[in-house]
């Protein structure tokens, strides 16, 4: 049988290579294993080779899988024929699935990042991203993993700022003998023996750079790293536009020029590092999770990640299990312990979006949380200590909720030591434009499409909308334009918008109010013995409820009529005469 080889690299060693010269080769770190490894399970692998079909065991799991022409990842370790995975080359495949299954963006390119440095035999790296006033470091790492708090100790100044402000690649496999590096200080403080820095490019314009780095000379990149790397900054740039946004939402909190988005950008940055909870409220898709996620982030609880629960898609029988956790045996299909997302967020922030749709009962168990700073799993009477900064979002009308029984007053008011109200986007007058023009950019790099500007009637188009689904609207918008533009300007069919919200015709002035009559004279009084403020209580519930019949159930008119507020408005329905 011909020797057919592997080639495996683990994290911060360059690829060893395993030749399978029998049908069936046992890896791992155990002394009886065919193939010895240092650093993988003691019986890891079970590799079996008919001719040039490869299969592998993953003998801990039972996972098996075929080895093809693109390298595999198993337990951090690259796994590929060893014509695909060499010294210098990249591997694309394992990249690509590690890109594909990462849900936070800053974690993905730290772990492309990796893959990267292990694979070309690197002593550094860095991923730098392109900024209005500069560049900012999205990741820095040193062989075998280790990030680097201050990336820029790593980076030679003129080999960065060429490739930044050029947009071309800087590959230099001797910098002793390139007579443009060998006598730069940066390179000669770092002990640079070889360097390479390839952009990342949106169209014509430099998003940023992979940056590599060798000290000494034991080794020196490759010819075709070059072109590897080209193809992962292509592949990362989806990741890039997902982290600026997550970027630009935590530095500022919420995109917008208005004077209504200035306000609640200002309560942000005042309320995100105090423990209040917040309430956000306010129209579907109008950006509560960002309000979320800014708090979170500007939060002394940042470095945790936040833990967000949507409760309107949890079926009400899971409600408890989900918050609060079980235990094993608790319930059918409870077959191991499992903390609960309260658990979860201990340390960090809660989000509870939707929170109107708590059911009643657990609206209870959630105060005691709150109260108590404890939860206790679903099977067990242990109490288990939480801390965590809590942050709900609704689009209902809370005070109505409590008003008509379906919502406690008592979590209503721990809820809400802050308020931030969210205004409609058909409200924010020119934010709709500047949003537009983010989301289009975000969703040119997200679809691989060529990069578009707004067109003038565009932009009219995007004015006259009324924007029924707010910014999520606006998304799904831009993401279209994208595709259908046939040129370089996205002109107003582009966007697709529903013809009757985009020309709307100018609605004919209301008429005049009719004139109100002059009240009847009020019926004499029969005196019934009644406590005096009980009888006012009664009658001023029954004066706010013929003022809400004749406003037709509007609360806000019948209010505004009464010259009160909506919540004193509820109060007197309710019978209680304190008012505000």
């Amino acid at each position: 049988m011909s020797t057919v080889e592997l080639a495996i690299a683990l994290p911060g060693l360059p690829p060893a290579r395993v030749a399978l010269g029998r049908t069936l080769t046992s890896i791992g770190s155990a002394p009886d294993a065919q193939v010895r490894l240092a650093g993988v399970p003691a019986q890891w692998l079970l590799v079996h080779r008919e001719g040039e079909r490869i299969a592998i065991a993953v003998l801990a799991s039972g996972e098996r899988l075929t080895l093809g022409a693109t390298p595999v990842v198993i337990d951090g370790a690259t796994i590929g024929r060893a014509s695909a995975v060499v010294e210098g080359a990249i591997p694309v495949g394992a990249i690509a699935e590690s890109l594909a299954h990462a849900e936070d963006p800053a974690r993905a390119l730290a772990g492309l990042l990796d893959h990267v440095i292990a694979s070309a035999g690197a002593d550094t790296g860095a991923i730098v991203l392109v900024e209005a006033n500069g560049h900012t470091i999205a990741a820095a790492r040193e062989k075998g993993g280790r990030p680097v708090a201050d990336g820029s100790v790593l980076l030679s100044d003129t080999v960065l700022h060429e490739v930044l402000s050029t947009g071309r690649s800087v590959a230099v496999e001797d910098t002793a003998a390139d007579p443009r590096l060998a006598g730069v200080p940066s390179v000669i403080d770092l002990a640079l023996s070889s360097v390479i820095a390839i952009p990342m490019l949106l169209g014509d314009r430099v998003a940023g750079a992979i940056y590599l780095g060798v000290r000494g000379v034991a080794h020196r990149f490759g010819p075709r790293l070059a072109a590897d790397l080209a193809v992962v900054a292509s592949m990362a740039l989806p990741v890039v536009a997902q982290l600026r946004r997550q970027t630009a939402v935590h530095a500022s909190g919420i995109l917008g020029a208005s004077p209504v988005i200035a306000t609640i950008r200002g309560l942000v940055e005042r309320v995100a590092p105090t423990e209040l909870a917040v309430l956000v409220t306010g129209e579907t898709g109008t950006g509560k999770e960002v309000v979320a996620r800014a708090l979170h982030a500007g939060s002394r609880r940042a470095a945790r990640p936040l833990v967000a629960v949507n409760c309107a898609a949890i079926p009400h029988g899971l409600f408890e299990a989900e918050l609060f956790g079980h235990k094993r045996g608790a319930f059918t299909g409870a077959i191991a312990d499992r903390e609960g997302r309260l658990e979860a967020a201990h340390g960090s922030t809660l989000f509870l979006d939707e929170i109107g749709e708590l059911p009643t009962p657990l609206q209870a168990s959630l105060l005691r949380a709150l109260q108590e700073h404890e939860v206790v799993r679903v099977g067990e009477s242990v109490a288990r200590p939480v801390d965590f900064r809590l942050v709900c979002a609704t689009n209902r009308d809370l005070e109505a909720e409590v008003a008509a029984g379906r919502f406690r007053a008592d979590l209503l008011f721990r809820l809400h030591e802050v308020t931030i109200e969210l205004p409609p986007l058909r409200a924010r007058g020119g934010d709709v434009e500047q949003l537009a023009e983010v989301l289009l950019a975000e969703a040119e790099v997200q679809l691989g499409t060529p990069r578009h500007r707004l067109g003038d009637d565009a932009r009219a188009a995007l004015r006259e909308h009324d924007w029924p689904g707010n910014v999520r609207e606006l998304r799904a918008a831009m993401r279209r334009a994208a595709v259908l533009a046939t040129g370089p300007v996205v002109v107003a069919r582009d966007l697709a918008l529903p013809a009757p919200r985009r020309r709307a015709a100018t609605p004919a002035p209301p008429p005049p109010p009719a004139p109100v009559a002059a009240p009847p004279a009020p019926p004499p009084v029969a005196f019934d013995e009644r406590p005096l403020a009980l009888a006012r209580d009664e009658f001023v519930a029954a004066y706010c409820a013929a003022a809400l019949e004749r406003h037709a159930g509007n609360r806000e008119a019948a209010a505004a009529a009464l010259g009160i507020s909506t919540r004193s408005l509820y109060r007197y329905l309710l019978g209680d005469g304190r008012g505000d």
